[in-house]
């Protein structure tokens, strides 16, 4: 390579280091800001809840939304589909979103009630069983992926608390696994940037999967959880919005002790993402 070139490419990569590292600095300066206040989003659907927004762009900083909780550590139970759906990518387990997972599937039951819905119980595409939640597709896929695949991903991916138990189609939903909402933002940010240890290829798959909105000069990306093996049992919903000057990374999970706690995940979530002003 001529000289000139060497040293183009080397100007290139100490041009990159610093825009690098200047946008690190800058993601590790911004404030965190505690809104109390927005805790009573939580208080008037009857529950008690907490939501991390981590926000880049005209205003870069962390809002916290019920301080303590936001560092407890629950079990992921379906937002863990969002690393799931990577893992099996990575492990060639899925080819892709349009893949098909043949059915009979399980139905799965709470309270002597079907959880599932029908289109979970026959033939279902990866696409289509991680956003209609589809439990037992997840868990054919786990016990294809193995114990020991967890156990490594879960170190790379630096998962909550790294923990996988000794049930491959369980841990996610029992325990031991268990993430707390800035972890689950911190989670989100990475691999809406590309900077988790996998292929760009699949990370941008499990994006795609994600995107449940596009509108109004929005895209919402997103994923509900409800964690049903617990006492209180709870609720999740994680995920990122992005408009043209600014993108809100979040994590809401709240105490569902009524049916109608279900729904206010979403609801709760989007009301204190539109006072954050994260839809433009």
């Amino acid at each position: 390579m001529p000289r000139s070139r060497h040293a183009l490419a080397a100007v290139l990569i100490v041009l990159a280091v610093a825009v690098f590292g200047q946008g690190a600095a800058a993601h590790a300066s911004a404030p965190v800001v505690h809104r109390p206040d927005l805790l009573r989003e939580f208080r008037a659907a009857g529950t008690i809840g907490t939501m991390v927004v981590r926000q880049l762009g005209r205003r870069s900083r962390t809002v916290v939304v019920g301080d303590r909780r936001a560092s407890l550590r629950i079990p992921p139970s379906s937002t863990f589909k969002v690393a799931n759906a990577l893992i099996a990518l990575d492990r060639g387990v899925a080819t892709g979103p349009d893949q098909v997972f043949p059915g009979p599937h399980e139905q799965i039951e709470v309270d002597d009630q079907p959880l599932l819905p029908e289109s979970c119980l026959v033939d279902v595409t990866l696409q289509d069983a991680l956003r209609q939640s589809c439990v037992s597709v997840f868990q054919e896929i786990a016990r294809e992926v193995g114990l020991t695949a967890y156990r490594e991903a879960s170190r790379r991916l630096d998962y909550g608390n790294r923990q996988v138990g000794a049930a491959v189609d369980r841990f996610w939903l029992d325990g031991p696994l268990a993430i707390s909402a800035h972890e689950q933002v911190r989670f989100l940010d990475r691999l809406r940037l590309s900077r988790l240890p996998y292929g760009e290829r699949d990370m941008a798959v499990v994006r795609d999967m994600l995107l449940i909105e596009r509108e109004d000069g929005h895209r919402l990306y997103a994923k509900t959880g409800y964690v049903f093996t617990t006492a209180p049992r709870r609720g999740w919903w994680v995920g990122w919005v992005r408009t043209a000057d600014m993108t809100s990374v979040f994590a809401l999970n709240l105490d569902v002790t009524r049916p109608e706690h279900l729904a206010a995940r979403t609801e709760i979530g989007r009301a204190i993402l539109r006072e954050l002003g994260a839809f433009g």
